[in-house]
Formats: structure tokens, sequence, C-alpha cells
């Protein structure tokens, strides 16, 4: 399996045809097409499929994709090093981030990363599945959940802290509990079927399910409007509570909150230099405290351009 084997598979995926990326190379279309073949022997599976208007990418061949992309890299990121050269920031970052935390907390920030980074380009999808960053072949992803995979190496962005809360037109026709046990007798919207809330208290309660969603702003729009009483990050209800759509309640009896933000990377794969500006970049901006814990006159953390 050679470099330019290898490049010329990245090119024909990206421009839809042999001839054109033979072209694009300096190579002979009969020697692209050649070289092709040899991959495909070499690999054990169908790269493209090829019609006389058009040629796409088998499944297989999409799978293969961002990690013949990720070897490129890494060759060239290696031989930067030993001739002493600086690594360019550039490429395509592929990288997934939960839905309600990425609308409202990352792309906002990704005009001033593209006029530091102009030659990086993102490849965003936005979900709150947790995904592997390896079996996805992601360069990054932000996750909002505990810990526990060893096969990356994670760096913290920001604490998540939880709060219960409700909106003033549910407390003031079901009332406020007083105790996290009178929650049981209370309506409850539950995200992901996490409904056994844990207080640092010691209490933990089962609450009914009486709405579920697996999104984060659903869980809080069913809460703002009156459906029941839920768990919602700081970063999430911040302009909520600052507005008074949500009340915090039981403020003394704090939860238990056993998940951070944090950024995952895969920890067998030199870290190219476009996902560590990325990394940087978003530390630079929630940490050591994130803008959802900052007072109002608190100044923004700013790093100096590159």
């Amino acid at each position: 399996m050679d470099v330019l084997s290898l490049r010329l598979f990245l090119r024909v995926a990206d421009l839809g045809g042999v001839s054109a990326a033979a072209r694009d190379l300096s190579l002979s279309p009969a020697s692209a097409s050649a070289r092709l073949m040899t991959l495909e022997k070499t690999v054990g599976f169908r790269l493209f499929n090829r019609t006389t208007r058009a040629v796409s990418l088998t499944t297989d061949g999409a799978e293969f994709l961002p990690y013949a992309q990720q070897s490129l890299e890494t060759l060239e990121s290696g031989l930067s090093v030993v001739r002493g050269e600086s690594a360019e920031v550039a490429g395509l970052i592929r990288m997934t981030m939960p839905g309600s935390f990425g609308r409202m907390h990352v792309i906002p920030l990704l005009h001033e990363f593209h006029d530091r980074y102009p030659l990086v380009t993102l490849d965003l999808r936005l979900s709150d599945e947790v995904l592997a960053v390896v079996e996805g072949a992601y360069d990054l992803i932000i996750r909002n959940a505990p810990l526990r995979d060893s096969t990356v190496v994670a760096r913290k962005l920001a604490p998540d802290r939880r709060l219960l809360v409700a909106s003033p037109d549910y407390l003031q026709r079901y009332g406020s509990p007083s105790t996290p046990e009178e929650l049981e007798a209370h309506r409850c919207v539950v995200l992901l079927d996490t409904n056994r809330w844990k207080f640092e208290t010691a209490q933990v309660v089962a609450v009914p399910r009486s709405f579920t969603a697996n999104d984060g702003e659903a869980t809080r729009a069913m809460i703002e409007n009156g459906l029941g009483i839920g768990i919602s990050s700081l970063w999430n209800a911040g302009p909520s509570l600052d507005s008074g759509r949500l009340v915090e309640i039981l403020r003394d009896f704090p939860l238990i909150t056993e998940s951070a933000i944090w950024a995952l990377y895969p920890s067998k794969r030199l870290v190219p230099p476009r996902v560590r500006a990325m990394i940087d970049f978003l530390v630079d901006r929630f940490s050591p405290v994130p803008p959802w814990e900052r007072s109002p006159t608190e100044p923004t953390a700013v790093s100096p351009s590159v």
C-alpha cells in the first residue's frame, strides 16, 4: 500500500472521477485505474462503485476513507517534525457533540475559530448519542457525560453543574417540594430514562417518568411549559433562569453531578495540529470558569491570536 495510491483514493473520492483525480496527481487514467485495482486487492474489498457516468464510494470504501486520510496526515506530520518544519494548521476536523451544547455554546464560537485558522474545515455532527471516537472515525468528540472510556484521551473543558428546576406556572399550580422525597408525588420530566436522582445529602429518589425525552433542549422546553420538575445543566438552563422562565428548587439539597464537559480524541493516534488547535481554543473559552458560571461583569478570557 503506497502513499501515492492512498492519495489517489482520496482524490477520486473527493472529485468523483478517476480521470479528474489522475490529472490532479499527474497520472495517466490507465495508471490511476491500475493503482486503484492494486489498492483494492491489498485492502481486500472494493473501494468504488464504477459506472460509465460516475464513480462513488462503496460502503466499505466510505468506512475506510477517514482512516486513509488519518494515515496520510500522520505521515505528513512525522515528516514535518523530522525536517524541522512547523506543522500547518489546516485540513478537515470531523467532530461531534451534544446537540444542545453545540447549538448554545460551540457554534457561536466557530466564526472566531475560522478567522484564526482559515485553512481548517469542519464536518460537525450534533447528536446526544454517546458515539465512539474510533468506530465513528471522529477526530474530536465533545461529550457531556461521566468519563469511562479508557481508549481515548480526555481533556476537561468545563464542569457540568446540574440543578432541579421548574416553571413558575407549575409551582403555582402544584406547589414546590421541600424535600427530595416529596418529588415522588410530583410530575417529573426525565432525560433518557435517568429517573434515579441522587443528592449530596445521600438521598436517592426514583421520580415518576411523567414525561421522557432524549434531548436536553426538549426537556428544558417541557419544564418551561409547566409539564413538571426536571434536572437541567446550568449551561442549558442559565438563560431561562435569568429570564424567570425557570426557577431553581430544593437549593438546600444539591444534586450529585457525575458528568463534565470533555474533549475526547483517540489515544492511539497522533493528534493533528488542527485538532490540537480546536481543543486549545475550546479550553481557552470554557476554562477555568465557563461563561455560564461567570457573573455578568466578569470578562471572558481571550488568548492572543496565533
